[in-house]
C-alpha cells in the first residue's frame, strides 16, 4: 500500500495535541487562525473546535478570526480526506468525525474503512495473546498451589479433618486445573484463527494503491 502523507500535513497531525487549552496565549496573541484552523481540518476535528478556541482566547480578551480560521480548515480537511491518510487514520484506530465533503468522502471512508479492519485485526490478535497469558499465569498459580496442597496432605500433625479439607482443597484445585488447560487451548486455537485471518487481511491490502 502506498502511503503518502505530505510532510506539513505530517507534522500538523501531531502538534496541538496535549491536554488543557486548545491553543496557548501564545497562539491567541500571535493571531494566526488560518493555521489554527488548517491544523485542526488536517487533524480531522469538527471546525466547531474554534468554539473551544474561543473560550481558551477569550481570557486574554482575544476574539478569534472566524473567517481566516474556516478558510484554513477547510484546506487542512481536504488534506486530512485525501484516501491515502484515510487508510493511516483507520490503520492507526483514530476517529472519523464526518468532516469530509460530499465528493471526497467515499473513496475516504473505503480507504478509512480498509485501515480500520488491519486495526480491529491486530487488536484482536492482541487481545487473545493478552488473555493466553494471564491464562498461563493462573495455571502455575494453581499448579502450585495443588504441589503445595498435595504435600501439606503428609504432616504426622494433621488432625483428620484438616486432612479431609486439604483433599477437598486439592480436588477443587484439580477441576481448576483442567478447566483453564481446556481455556488454554481454546484462546491457542483463536489465537492461529486470528493470525491466519491477519495475514490474509495484510496481503490483501498489500496491492492495494491510492
Amino acid at each position: 500500500m502506498r502511503i503518502l502523507i505530505p510532510g506539513l500535513l505530517a507534522a500538523l497531525l501531531f502538534s496541538g495535541c496535549g491536554g488543557g487549552a486548545s491553543v496557548s496565549e501564545h497562539q491567541c496573541i500571535a493571531g494566526d487562525w488560518q493555521t489554527l484552523g488548517y491544523r485542526d481540518g488536517a487533524n480531522g476535528q469538527r471546525s466547531t473546535s474554534l468554539l473551544a478556541h474561543q473560550n481558551a482566547c477569550g481570557e486574554h480578551g482575544i476574539v478569534p478570526d472566524r473567517q481566516g480560521y474556516m478558510l484554513g480548515w477547510k484546506e487542512g480537511v481536504r488534506e486530512f480526506c485525501e484516501p491515502n491518510n484515510g487508510f493511516v487514520v483507520g490503520e492507526r484506530g483514530g476517529a472519523y468525525y464526518n468532516v469530509c465533503p460530499a465528493e471526497l468522502r467515499e473513496p475516504f471512508l473505503a480507504a478509512y474503512h480498509q485501515g480500520r479492519s488491519l486495526y480491529q485485526a491486530r487488536t484482536t490478535l492482541r487481545q487473545i495473546d493478552r488473555a493466553i497469558v494471564h491464562t498461563t499465569e493462573q495455571l502455575d498459580a494453581v499448579i502450585q498451589e495443588i504441589v503445595s496442597s498435595t504435600a501439606a496432605q503428609f504432616s504426622g500433625t494433621l488432625l483428620p479433618a484438616e486432612r479431609l479439607e486439604l483433599l477437598a482443597r486439592t480436588k477443587s484445585l484439580a477441576e481448576e486445573q483442567a478447566r483453564l488447560e481446556d481455556q488454554l487451548v481454546d484462546l491457542e486455537l483463536e489465537y492461529v484463527d486470528a493470525e491466519r485471518e491477519l495475514n490474509s487481511l495484510t496481503a490483501s491490502l498489500a496491492a492495494v494503491t491510492y
